[in-house]
């Protein structure tokens, strides 16, 4: 089974599945959307164009453009310039963008936290151990 590259990664996006419904329900009720707070992850570090964020999640321009507005209409974005070419429009996380995505976080770490608590030692040290595999396979572009 380890060896069937199909049946493996029926089971990983299953179990991903599953992780990514907990951590949405850790943010359930809150005003922003987790595809909102994933767009305010991806300005952790910066500035971004606004191509950018489409394109890394996977969306059309217009439908970003919406998040944005809405982000923006919560004081949780700013738009800017790109120094480099004026005509190129940028996003950045505002003060209280960047609290809240903290904020998330948080949650999401402590609920995480509660679960990894409930686990032996040794399915700790397993999953430690397959985390850089599992960031091997989130980075591999296809």
């Amino acid at each position: 089974m380890r060896d069937d590259p199909t049946r493996l990664a029926e089971q990983v996006s299953t179990v991903l599945r599953h992780l990514v419904l907990l951590l949405r329900r850790t943010v359930a009720g809150q005003p922003v959307t987790s595809q909102q707070y994933a767009v305010l992850g991806s300005l952790e570090h910066g500035p971004r164009r606004m191509t950018e964020l489409a394109e890394e999640h996977a969306v059309q321009l217009p439908t970003m453009t919406v998040q944005i507005n809405r982000l923006e209409d919560a004081g949780l974005v700013a738009r800017g310039s790109d120094p480099a070419d004026a005509r190129v429009r940028t996003v950045e996380l505002t003060g209280e963008g960047r609290d809240r995505l903290l904020a998330v976080r948080r949650a999401r770490i402590a609920h995480l936290s509660q679960g990894l608590a409930a686990l032996t030692d040794d399915e700790r040290a397993t999953l430690a151990a397959a985390l850089p595999v599992l960031a091997k396979l989130g980075s591999n572009p296809r």
